[in-house]
């Protein structure tokens, strides 16, 4: 099979915005693990779009094909979608990123190695991901939409403090603030408001815990839960992600596991790779966000797997998933977008 793998991020998809080095360096590190994966395979025919600006140090080699799109991002995505028999996305789910190239994908009648647009969508929409939740009873914490009317003594009396505001559509930590206090909140709408460049604001309820993610394969109803990874999340005002460690032990571990399965039969359209964000409380486990895609997590996953995670996902978005206690975790690892570096006590055999 001839897989397209494309990362938007370092193949130029903001093109003359500027690139955050956070976001730039998490989605090289992605892309490249995710390559090193599909290559171990020696299955499949691999290709890849980059902007040089971005990756410079990424060249072609046997079973992978290294297109350079330079300023032709948009053409050079859709000529390679055409030419491939599947597509593996990895992408920000701001402004409808990740949903508007998924959509592009289904239209080509190519495999999506991933979530459907509609999972994208729901996922990526954190006020529908929100309602969809509650819906089914799933633990998240309450959200409003930011209205330019309201006033924010009132949201304040509702949400109590602390209180976070951040990006209908936005990813990871990047424009998310906290306001701890009334007299905190109006500067900190106006910081979340200028970062995030007018975008819908969401203020939501503050869950003081320790903050998780879940790695998890599904074939887009049923779920195995893989990993639960450390978030290193720090900042008073302004939150932000330094990486994570995987996996974690945790008396609440089996719960957050069952609360990310409950995720998958909230939200219909995900499968293969998904990440759900969550807060482990004293007693609970509360579903924060959800990742319908590859996460920097990933990076961390696959020191720590004995299986291939590329496998594992090309046979979940075909419909198998393995039987759990076939799956093998050994060691840990710890990575950081700072240094993008993994340390691991174990690697896959």
């Amino acid at each position: 099979m001839k897989i397209f793998v494309h990362e938007s991020i370092t193949a130029g998809g903001l093109g003359k915005s500027p690139v955050p080095p956070t976001l730039l360096a998490e989605g090289r590190m992605m892309l490249e693990a995710l390559l090193a994966d599909l290559l171990d395979l020696h299955e499949h025919r691999l290709s890849v779009q980059v902007d040089r600006r971005c990756l410079p140090q990424l060249r072609s080699r046997p079973g992978l094909q290294v297109i350079d799109s330079g300023d032709r991002y948009s053409q050079c995505f859709r000529q390679m979608v055409d030419e491939a028999d599947a597509v593996f996305l990895i992408a920000p789910e701001t402004d409808g990123q990740l949903e508007t190239i998924t959509a592009m994908v289904e239209k080509c009648g190519k495999l999506v190695v991933g979530s459907s647009a509609a999972g994208v969508k729901a996922s990526g929409d954190k006020m529908l991901t929100y309602r969809l939740l509650k819906t089914r009873g799933v633990p998240t914490p309450r959200t409003l939409r930011l209205r330019p009317a309201d006033d924010p003594a009132s949201i304040g009396r509702r949400l109590g403090y602390p209180m976070v505001v951040k990006p209908i559509n936005g990813v990871g930590c990047h424009s998310v603030y906290v306001a701890r206090q009334q007299s905190e909140l109006e500067q900190t709408i106006a910081s979340a408001r200028q970062e995030a460049q007018d975008a819908t604001l969401l203020p939501q309820a503050y869950i003081d815990g320790v903050a998780v993610s879940v790695s998890l394969l599904t074939d887009g109803s049923r779920s195995l839960p893989l990993t639960l990874n450390l978030q290193e999340i720090r900042g008073r005002s302004r939150l932000r992600y330094h990486g994570g460690r995987v996996p974690f032990d945790h008396p609440l571990r089996a719960l957050a596991f069952r609360r990310a399965s409950q995720v998958v039969q909230a939200i219909p359209g995900l499968k293969g790779y998904v990440g759900i964000d969550l807060v482990l409380t004293d007693h609970d486990a509360v579903v924060i966000e959800v990742n319908p895609r590859l996460t920097t997590s990933y990076v961390g996953v696959r020191q720590v797997l004995r299986q291939n995670p590329a496998t594992l996902i090309l046979d979940a978005v075909a419909g198998t998933l393995p039987d759990p206690a076939a799956i093998q975790i050994v060691g840990s690892a710890r990575f950081t977008t700072r240094s993008c570096q993994v340390k691991s006590l174990g690697n896959r055999q």
